[in-house]
Order: structure tokens, then C-alpha cells, then sequence
């Protein structure tokens, strides 16, 4: 009788392993796809992870060249009418070329000077003339070589006829 048991055992092995393989094999394959998938993606994240370290690195060496940002003394410092004329003179130049230098208008440079007492400016504004506190006559001449010269567009003009009437061009 042992024999026949031996054989009973084998068989319900045999038949339970192909219960189990049948029930396994629907989901073998997506498991190997999901497997490559996961796999992938830990590549990818590993990549993204060395290119995201080497932009701090980048950027920490880009702050660390950038100038110191602005302290609370010149947010609070003041301009005068005559602060920015002597500026201008001490630079060597024009109200239009300390204008263009500045990022206003000459008629903005020209009315500051005209002005006693403390300039009220926008902060861009005042930033751009601590700015150019900082530097010197030669610096300036070379910034403003650098701008571009800015070209008035031309307005359309008419010619009076001989009737009075205006004839467009």
C-alpha cells in the first residue's frame, strides 16, 4: 500500500502545481512589465537626481558671484536734487546720457536737479541710482557705449496743397 499512497501524493503535487501555474500565468506577464517599468523609473530618478545636485552646485557658485544684495542702509537712503547733480558731474555726463544710464527720461534727470530737498523715487528707480553711485566716470562711458542708441520713430507729415487742403503722403 505504500506504493499507492506514494502515487496519490505525486499526483496531487503534479495537479497542484499545474492549478498553481494556470492561476500564476494571467498575471506573469504584467508583473515582469511592471518590474522593467519600476526599473526604469529608478533610472530616471537617479539621472534627474545627479542633474538636480549639479544645478545647486551651479547655482550656489552663481550666487555666490552675484553681488551682495542691497542693504537696509541704501533701501533707506535718500537722493537729493543736488546729490544726483553732483553724481552726474562727478561721472562726466549728460543729463540725457545719466538719463539713459539710469533708465528714465533727461526731462526726469532735469526736474530731480531742479529739486531741494529728498527725491521720492520708485524703487527700480532708486536701485538704478545707487547703482550708478557705485561706479566710476570710465565704467559709466562704457556702459552707455554699450546701450543702444535709441531712434525717435518718424510721424507722417502732409504738405499743405495750393488749395489749403493737406495732401498725405
Amino acid at each position: 500500500m505504500p506504493n499507492i499512497a506514494k502515487v496519490i501524493k505525486e499526483e496531487i503535487s503534479r495537479i497542484s502545481r499545474h492549478e498553481a501555474k494556470v492561476a500564476v500565468t494571467p498575471i506573469r506577464k504584467p508583473t515582469i512589465r511592471l518590474r522593467r517599468d519600476v526599473a526604469d523609473l529608478k533610472a530616471r530618478l537617479a539621472t534627474l537626481e545627479k542633474a538636480h545636485k549639479e544645478l545647486q552646485a551651479l547655482m550656489a557658485k552663481c550666487q555666490a558671484a552675484m553681488p551682495a544684495p542691497t542693504t537696509e542702509a541704501e533701501e533707506k537712503g535718500w537722493i537729493s536734487g543736488k546729490g544726483v547733480k553732483s553724481l552726474r558731474k562727478r561721472l562726466g555726463l549728460s543729463q540725457g546720457e545719466f538719463a539713459k544710464l539710469v533708465g528714465v527720461t533727461g526731462n526726469a534727470v532735469y526736474q530731480w536737479e531742479s529739486k531741494a530737498s529728498m527725491l521720492k523715487l520708485r524703487a527700480k528707480t532708486k536701485a538704478s541710482v545707487f547703482a550708478v553711485r557705485g561706479i566710476g566716470a570710465k565704467e559709466a562711458k562704457q556702459r552707455l557705449a554699450v546701450m543702444e542708441p535709441v531712434k525717435p520713430a518718424k510721424k507722417a507729415t502732409s504738405k499743405p496743397t495750393r488749395r489749403g487742403k493737406a495732401k498725405r503722403k
